[in-house]
């Protein structure tokens, strides 16, 4: 039977990576972006819904894709927010706009004295866990109405939220935008009712998958479309078993419908960015400095495998933590000239630390707690770094001079 899904044009992959980046679009901060996606709410609507069980959301004041991922991951939450207590007062924040009308005006002394009674309280004594006379509450306070006024949930009227940082008096007057309204997904029943994050994140969707047979179809694409890779070890065997078989089809149908391009290995799949659209989208490598030391740590690793015959598992190569650190400060002392200050000047152990979370955020490691080792992906290997052939004696040259 012939697809009922359209093949998009250069204009509906545009629309789709747009959808796909953003948490929304809104209208009154992109118009022309917005304009671009109601033209192909139709092309867009039905293809997210068949593939990845998404729903576009459209009205007058935003588009945005419910992009529910298939296993939440501990990298897919607010970058900004550094503390369990960011999300509570996150939530907080949220059920105190709740019960204002849209364009009413607050204060952030009003906000404050009702977080105090809205923050939950110790389990066991009952004492305020928040205090504003704390540093790091008043912190944790600034980064969520940072992210809340960049996501369009808070309007900032008169005053500037970073005074609080350093003084609890600092006032601030705020508005409430109609796009409070919206930020919570919609579920069918109150989230009280719902008793894991399992069943949460299936709300909705569950009986319906169960009934037209597509779960796995979905599963794979969700984790396709917002993960970094997929990989055999983490993948239901009948999905990576559809993924194999299924494996040209899929690669048309995403190739033809997005700027992804589809890529599979024994054990892993993965979409990469044309490199014209590599610095539009969230990939990797970034412009970042952590990106040029992953990238070197890359092909360091890779010459450590051809050089000796390694443990493997599944193609992964497992290292303890010491031979992790040797190798890291091998790469250091090869290519850390190159580096951005912050990691040249950064600790061993610090920069140990940064680049296993790194590596394990874009999957291309992870940490067996277990065993206490760490488990380098195959995929670390497709994209390795290396300075220009002339680097070094211009390098040699700079010494020289300085010297």
């Amino acid at each position: 039977m012939a697809s009922l899904i359209e093949k998009f044009d250069d204009d509906d992959r545009e629309a789709a990576y747009y959808l796909l980046e953003n948490f929304w679009i809104l209208r009154e901060r992109q118009p022309e972006v917005y304009q671009l996606i109601r033209e192909r709410e139709h092309k867009l609507r039905n293809y997210f819904s068949d593939k990845c069980g998404f729903q576009l959301i459209l009205n007058r004041q935003f588009a945005k894709l419910e992009k529910i991922p298939d296993k939440p991951e501990s990298w897919m939450g607010v970058t900004s927010f550094q503390h369990c207590r960011d999300y509570a007062l996150l939530c907080c924040l949220l059920a105190f706009l709740e019960e204002k009308s849209v364009d009413e005006q607050f204060l952030l002394s009003e906000l404050c004295e009702t977080l105090l009674s809205l923050y939950p309280a110790e389990a066991d004594t009952g004492a305020t866990v928040i205090n504003w006379e704390s540093y790091e509450c008043r912190k944790s306070l600034v980064r969520v109405l940072t992210m809340a006024i960049d996501y369009g949930i808070v309007v900032s009227v008169d005053g500037d939220i970073a005074g609080f940082t350093s003084s609890a008096d600092s006032e601030a007057l705020f508005e409430v935008p109609v796009m409070a309204r919206y930020f919570i997904r919609s579920t069918p029943k109150d989230l009280a009712q719902y008793n894991s994050i399992d069943a949460l994140i299936r709300a909705g969707s569950q009986e319906e998958e169960e009934l037209t047979g597509r779960s796995r179809k979905q599963r794979v694409y969700r984790q396709l479309f917002l993960t970094p890779g997929f990989e055999r070890h983490e993948a239901k065997d009948e999905d990576f078993l559809y993924l194999r078989n299924l494996r040209n089809r899929l690669r048309e149908d995403i190739e033809d419908h997005t700027w992804f391009r589809f890529e599979l290995y024994k054990n892993a799949a993965l979409l990469t960015v044309p490199a014209d659209k590599r610095f539009q989208m969230t990939s990797f490598p970034d412009r970042t400095g952590m990106s040029g030391v992953m990238l070197h740590f890359a092909a360091t690793i890779r010459d450590y495998v051809h050089a000796a015959e390694q443990r493997r598992d599944r193609d992964c190569l497992t290292l303890t933590p010491i031979e992790f650190d040797r190798i890291l400060a091998a790469c250091r002392q090869a290519t850390g000239s190159g580096w951005t200050k912050e990691y040249r000047d950064m600790s061993q152990s610090k920069l140990v630390q940064e680049l296993v979370r790194s590596l394990s955020d874009w999957k291309l490691a992870r940490q067996d707690s277990e065993l206490n080792l760490i488990v380098i992906s195959p995929l670390l290997g497709r994209t390795i770094g290396a300075y220009p052939a002339d680097y070094q004696q211009t390098k040699t040259e700079e010494n020289a001079i300085d010297e």
